[in-house]
């Protein structure tokens, strides 16, 4: 894991995305999105049905190319290097359909999150050489540390989707976590949790970001949940930004309330966000 990072340290931004517009056919998903995720913080991206926000993490990630703007990490510009170059970077993301390995141990699942970064060659792997079970029985260890963080350990030799839908959800951020981000996405994390699920979530968010100054964005239908968690809130509405703030200020903005007419408004902490 990260070593704790000093306040200084705290307020540095580690991801950048600035004026992204992506187009499908003569569709505008997203136009002229901004934002900024520091070190240590924890940000929310929201919006009603349909409002953009996977896109905006698939432009993140290098699921799509842009046709106009940036991404940055730190100094270094993102934008078109493709979903493996930025992962390796220090970005790392969960989905909102858990994508776990079936027929795989919970361990194996996070040790696989790293695999890439096993030195051995593949004649090397297959003589078994000293160097190369060094390095599987450090990934291991590694792991096995990442589990007992998130409160997994007991269950590292369970098959991976015979866990309940809650502890799946955390290890799939185990296996996030396993690449050592900077900035780590999370897609809806809540979703299909029981509200003591979701204060135990919420705790271990707050403690990654803390603990270990990762920057997180995180996108999720589950109003009250974004609004005790999150330091700033992003609301998109048809592609495009309509308010930034404090989770205090974007509940009271009328643009965010007539964006969510015909559904619960945003502070009634259960609005129907979950839209893409």
């Amino acid at each position: 894991m990260n070593q704790p990072q000093t306040q200084q340290e705290s307020e540095k931004v580690l991801l950048r995305a600035e004026n992204l517009t992506i187009r499908f056919g003569g569709l505008v998903a997203v136009q002229s999105f901004s934002l900024s995720v520091p070190a240590g913080r924890i940000v929310g991206l929201i919006g009603p049905n349909g409002a953009g926000k996977t896109t905006v993490f698939n432009l993140v990630t290098g699921v799509y190319n842009p046709d106009e703007g940036k991404v940055y990490l730190g100094e270094s510009e993102l934008t078109g290097r493709g979903a493996h170059v930025i992962s390796r970077a220090g970005v790392a993301r969960t989905f909102q359909n858990i994508r776990l390995f079936s027929g795989l141990t919970v361990l194996e699942n996070v040790v696989a999150a790293q695999s890439w970064q096993r030195r051995g060659t593949s004649l090397a792997s297959l003589l078994g050489l000293p160097s190369v079970s060094s390095a599987e029985a450090e990934l291991r260890r590694r792991a096995s540390e990442i589990l007992s963080f998130v409160g997994l350990s007991e269950f590292a030799g369970w098959e991976s989707t015979s866990l309940p839908y809650g502890l799946q959800r955390k290890l799939e951020i185990a296996r996030a976590l396993m690449t050592q981000p900077k900035v780590l996405l999370l897609d809806e994390p809540a979703a299909g949790m029981n509200p003591t699920e979701k204060v135990e979530l919420a705790a271990l968010v707050r403690e990654i970001a803390g603990r270990f100054g990762i920057g997180i964005l995180l996108i999720e239908h589950d109003m009250k949940f974004v609004m005790n968690l999150c330091s700033q809130i992003t609301v998109l509405d048809h592609g495009e930004v309509i308010s930034v703030g404090s989770p205090a200020a974007v509940q009271k903005d009328p643009k965010v309330i007539e964006a969510y007419l015909g559904a619960e408004t945003p502070d009634s902490g259960t609005a129907a966000e979950g839209g893409r």
